[in-house]
């Protein structure tokens, strides 16, 4: 058995038992059978490089209710090919999920949180998905999926009212949870994460007229400087009167461009 040993060649050991197996003197013939075969060893079975993806989500909370926004481009490497994907999800009167990252893996979380919510109204025992539960819930399934080096290669943002307080939260693809009055995903973490904080700090709570006001400057001022962005958007106001989904579409003004130099 050792005789024949190939160091270049991979060993898939099923073997557990140590006593009953000798390395050194072995007079029992033990056969090792491969846990998948050639042709299936050679297919990539996880997703290193999202194919599809979405740009920002946009999310902070004001006086009555928490206000998200996205739009709703889904980007082929750099093409802009589909282009009615809304990435804002409502999973019922009080919750909402926001998606951002490779929408493939965006899909599969919302078939799971809709699955999830059809088994608690089956059950009719009056459990029903809270931004706080849902939160907790896609942290573990984020989480789980990490583990099992196979990663959902998005980042979640959970939205809703909590108790008729407002709640915000974020899961990113490793698991890793924070909640937070304000969160930007995507290049706009890094955009519009700073000036919009500092105008949500020294100001006093916002009304849902100032909010929606506020939100609308985010994304235009995102449609200008990512090239992944996308005029139509979608704008989401969680209240306790229930959500509120708005479609808007962006209306820029290229009025200094002429007068721009050395930007090629």
């Amino acid at each position: 058995m050792l005789g024949g040993f190939n160091p270049y060649q991979p060993c898939w050991d099923t073997i557990n038992d140590k006593d009953d197996f000798n390395i050194n003197s072995s007079a029992k013939t033990h056969i090792i059978n491969p846990l998948e075969t050639e042709a299936e060893r050679s297919i990539r079975t996880r997703t290193v490089t999202p194919v599809v993806t979405g740009s920002s989500v946009a999310a902070f909370t004001f006086k009555d209710g928490v206000i998200l926004a996205a739009d709703i481009l889904g980007s082929y490497g750099s093409l802009a090919k589909y282009r009615n994907h809304p990435r804002i999800h409502q999973v019922n009167d009080k919750t909402v999920l926001a998606v951002s990252g490779d929408l493939s893996d965006a899909d599969y979380i919302k078939e799971a949180i809709d699955t999830k919510v059809d088994e608690d109204l089956v059950q009719e025992d009056g459990g029903e998905m809270t931004p706080l539960a849902l939160y907790s819930w896609c942290t573990r399934l984020m989480y789980h999926r990490r583990t099992k080096f196979n990663p959902l290669l998005t980042s979640i943002i959970v939205a809703g009212m909590e108790n008729k307080e407002p709640f915000l939260g974020r899961i990113n693809d490793k698991g890793s949870a924070y909640k937070e009055f304000l969160i930007m995903t995507g290049i706009g973490n890094h955009l519009a994460q700073g000036w919009i904080r500092t105008i949500l700090e020294n100001s006093n709570k916002l009304n849902k007229d100032q909010a929606e006001q506020l939100m609308d400057r985010i994304i235009k001022q995102l449609f200008y400087r990512d090239c992944r962005a996308f005029a139509r958007y979608r704008v989401c106001i969680v209240t306790n009167d229930g959500v509120e989904f708005k479609a808007k579409e962006v209306q820029p003004d290229w009025s200094l461009a002429p007068l721009l130099r050395n930007t090629e």
